[in-house]
């Protein structure tokens, strides 16, 4: 009898496990992975062999060595922002080995959705100051994506061009996914210029601004973090007719090295990152709820009287003394 009721006390409890094992990961979901809520980065690409002009002498400049270096901070929410969205802004900065300031520092700020990494519609979004709708991947990847093309910002058009999944492959140690973002040449805009930079008589001639670039990406997938670069831009100055006049600014820019190390170690940062205790509980409360049914239907079974022993030998006697009375004197 002992022996039943702690089977059926088993099963209950076994039971009791199961269904924890099952509605917990619905009730209470382990927090989702997504962009870090604060972080603070710097980035740095790197050219030998780039050609300028000059903002000061307005020389054309070949062979340079050439820096564009990328300040990443999270700010506070902006106002209209949810609660799964982050705020970065990050300032843009290209400078000669000498100092000379080769573009103005660009400052852009972004709303990025946790989830995605894409910017999304926020009032503290802009360049410069300026109220812009920024659109696109911009500084990350979304941790865990699955690899498949997408929209990326690309901050001298102002724009989001696509960027091309094109395949897997290791950097470092890490497993990364590349990615290429090609910016057709195009007209940024019309500019007046001394006359002498197109061949102009004149003290000013009017020109255009154009601008193209091809990047290529590696992303390690699980953190979204882009942990190296490269990219070949060209921003070239010609006439109304299209003649070329002097390069702005071209050549063929990488990741430093101090940048390839710092971005390694932020994604090895999220990949060591110990797995929510919440999400292995469930399967544990499931495999003990099976032992214990186990458990318990076991001892209900052998709780259970055998046919054949003392008690159904009692029974058939005193069945047989009914039958077979002995006579009273």
């Amino acid at each position: 009898m002992g022996a039943r009721v702690a089977g059926w006390t088993l099963a209950g409890l076994g039971i009791l496990a199961l269904a924890v094992a099952v509605l917990v990961p619905g009730g209470s979901p382990a927090p989702e992975a997504g962009l870090p809520l604060a972080e603070r980065y710097e980035t740095v690409t790197e050219g030998s062999d780039v050609t300028f002009l000059d903002p000061v002498t307005l020389e054309q400049r070949t062979g340079e060595d050439v820096s564009t270096t990328v300040r990443v901070r999270g700010i506070e929410r902006s106002e209209d922002a949810d609660v799964d969205t982050v705020v970065r802004r990050s300032g843009t900065t290209t400078r000669a080995a000498d100092g000379t300031l080769v573009a103005p520092t660009t400052t852009t700020t972004a709303c990025l959705d946790r989830r995605t990494a894409e910017a999304v519609d926020c009032s503290s979004a802009g360049v410069d100051g300026e109220r812009t709708d920024v659109r696109g991947l911009t500084l990350a990847f979304p941790p865990g994506a699955p690899a498949r093309d997408g929209m990326m910002w690309d901050g001298t058009v102002q724009a989001s061009f696509p960027v091309r999944y094109v395949g897997d492959e290791e950097f470092r140690g890490l497993d990364v996914r590349r990615y290429e973002q090609q910016v057709p040449e195009q007209v940024l805009r019309p500019v007046l210029v001394a006359g002498a930079l197109l061949g102009s008589d004149q003290d000013r001639a009017p020109g255009d601004l154009w601008y193209g670039v091809t990047r290529t990406l590696l992303v390690e997938p699980v953190s979204g973090v882009v942990v190296s670069t490269e990219e070949v831009p060209l921003t070239i100055l010609r006439a109304p007719d299209r003649t070329p006049g002097p390069v702005i600014l071209g050549g063929a820019f990488r990741s430093s090295e101090e940048s390839v190390t710092g971005a390694v170690a932020r994604a090895r940062a999220v990949l060591d990152r110990p797995e929510p205790s919440g999400s292995a509980f469930p399967w544990a409360a499931g495999v003990t709820g099976v032992v214990l049914l186990a458990l318990g239907g076991l001892l209900v079974v052998r709780g259970r009287p055998r046919q054949g022993g003392p008690a159904a030998h009692a029974v058939t006697s005193t069945a047989g003394a009914a039958r077979h009375r002995v006579p009273v004197a």
